[in-house]
């Protein structure tokens, strides 16, 4: 689209005249403007299976990205001449048809792969103990058509599956392992469907988690064998040093004014210290430019709230820019506190999460992050339920962490920042 976009481009502005010359000079330039313009949609998370969806949000999501991509484009002609164009109206020519084009292909895409090439999904549960889990497949599923299947029924025993008509219109069932007693239930299925996932492989590739109250300790036997990856976690303290360092030097001048501004508006401290659990269950203090009042917890620690009373003027901006955030990149230098992992709790509510959350302290094998998995998938925790669904994100990036998921954390986190 962006490479039609550019030709009818040329052929409006130069009309019966696109010689080879007018391409050459045009196309060098405007391949740097393709890139601008992907990696704009990609900050404003317009690549993810939800922004498919023709939705007024949506609309307005690719409005805005599209404007920040022509004032970015348009930077790109005029502080840096190096092109030999200046194009003005060719630019806001390029921009509206590209623009049409994504919308209009946005909404065929979906009209056809969202309901003429959905796959039939079965779910095979067992409703005294994986009603949950199913659930919550099945939410997605109904919630996201783009995701490529549709709920073809659910049934609480094999035999009820049996009797069902059109099993031709099922390509996957997801199965509970405890349904599955006899062999020749497992061989009958395999006889009727395609593909066969069990619950817990199901929900871990379908959302990205892991069902904490489905697997036991010997699944991290077998699963976190990437958190003694010595090349791995080499060359990411490398990364998170330099990172660190870089943040800080190029944002220093602005965290200077910041300080000033939370000094002068409350005479208070500028930053706030808490304590919080790290790698193998160990204290350290992690670093905050302060957002609340003074002695704001005089009777006990509790969760912060979205519109928490006690958060001062400054401190409502800072919070909402995530500004108040990046004094942590002290705590990066001192080797506390990774880039990507899971976030670091208090110890006062680690003791009651472990205490009610299967499986809670393997969260620490690994350092916690100033950012993470469960960071860009869920919401602030601020009850024991949210830090459940959290800790299954969790989990999830221990078993799988790489490179390029850190990668995409990172970049996924930077488009929170800018559409949030």
């Amino acid at each position: 689209m962006l490479m039609v976009s550019f030709f009818v481009m040329l052929v409006m502005a130069f009309p019966g005249n696109v010689s080879e010359e007018i391409i050459e000079s045009h196309f060098t330039p405007f391949i740097i403007v393709f890139c601008i313009w992907i990696f704009v949609f990609l900050l404003f998370n317009l690549y993810d299976f939800q922004s498919v969806k023709p939705t007024i949000p949506n609309l307005r999501k690719i409005g805005v990205a599209s404007i920040v991509a022509l004032a970015s484009s348009a930077i790109l002609f005029y502080l840096i001449p190096f092109f030999g164009i200046t194009p003005k109206t060719n630019l806001v020519i390029f921009s509206v048809v590209f623009v049409l084009l994504f919308i209009v292909w946005r909404r065929i895409f979906y009209n056809i792969f969202s309901s003429h090439f959905r796959k039939g999904l079965a779910l095979l549960i067992d409703p005294k103990k994986d009603s949950e889990s199913f659930e919550k497949i099945k939410n997605y599923i109904e919630s996201t058509p783009q995701s490529g299947f549709f709920i073809f029924g659910t049934y609480a025993s094999f035999q009820e599956f049996m009797f069902v008509k059109d099993k031709g219109q099922i390509d996957t069932i997801i199965v509970s392992k405890n349904l599955l007693k006899e062999q020749k239930d497992l061989i009958s299925i395999y006889s009727t469907v395609k593909n066969i996932l069990d619950l817990r492989h199901a929900y871990e590739s379908i959302l990205g988690k892991i069902p904490v109250d489905s697997i036991d300790e010997t699944w991290f036997l077998h699963n976190v064998q990437s958190t003694n990856n010595p090349f791995y976690n080499l060359i990411s303290k490398m990364i998170n040093i330099l990172t660190a360092l870089f943040v800080l030097v190029v944002t220093l001048p602005f965290l200077i004014i910041v300080a000033l501004l939370i000094k002068l508006t409350d005479h208070g401290s500028i930053f706030y210290t808490q304590t919080r659990v790290g790698k193998g269950g160990k204290n350290f203090k992690l670093y905050k430019f302060r957002s609340m009042v003074m002695d704001s917890e005089t009777n006990g620690p509790v969760w912060a709230n979205k519109n928490d009373s006690r958060m001062t003027a400054i401190g409502k901006i800072i919070r909402k820019l995530h500004i108040d955030e990046l004094p942590q990149m002290i705590n990066i230098l001192r080797g506390e506190l990774a880039l990507v992992g899971p976030r670091p709790e208090r110890p006062e509510f680690v003791s009651k999460l472990e205490s009610t959350i299967p499986h809670y302290e393997f969260r620490h094998i690994i350092h916690p992050g100033f950012t993470g998995w469960a960071q860009i998938k869920y919401r602030y925790a601020n009850s024991v339920e949210d830090s459940k669904e959290k800790l299954e994100y969790d989990l999830y990036y221990i078993k799988n962490r790489n490179f390029f998921i850190d990668l995409g954390i990172i970049l996924r986190t930077i488009q929170i920042i800018f559409t949030h």
